[in-house]
């Protein structure tokens, strides 16, 4: 697990648009009379917050909808709508005209 945060971590780091967007976006909320590194690890980390927050949100809707493709019926369906889907392109193309 701290492999894949370590990771992460230095991946964010060496990504030129995520410095690019903090030099882009930050200052404009940063006053003149404000201590600019102090204000910017606060913007920082409200942005990581938010971040953190959406992909909490994220990956427990993936999690349900897992479970929910996982289920015998659903897949049935699935592979039928899917298959009908296939053998109705297929016979399109049989019967187009060249």
């Amino acid at each position: 697990m701290w492999f894949c945060l370590l990771e992460g971590f230095l991946i964010t780091m060496l990504n030129p648009k995520a410095a690019l967007f903090y030099l882009a976006f930050l200052p404009q909320f940063i006053g003149p009379a404000d201590s600019v590194l102090q204000k910017s690890m606060f913007l920082t980390g409200i942005h990581i917050a938010q971040s953190m927050l959406w992909m909490v949100i994220v990956s427990a809707g993936v999690d349900r909808a897992r479970r929910f493709f996982l289920n015998a019926t659903v897949r049935r369906w699935l592979d039928g709508g899917s298959g009908a889907l296939l053998v109705g392109f297929g016979a399109r193309l049989a019967l187009a005209a060249k």
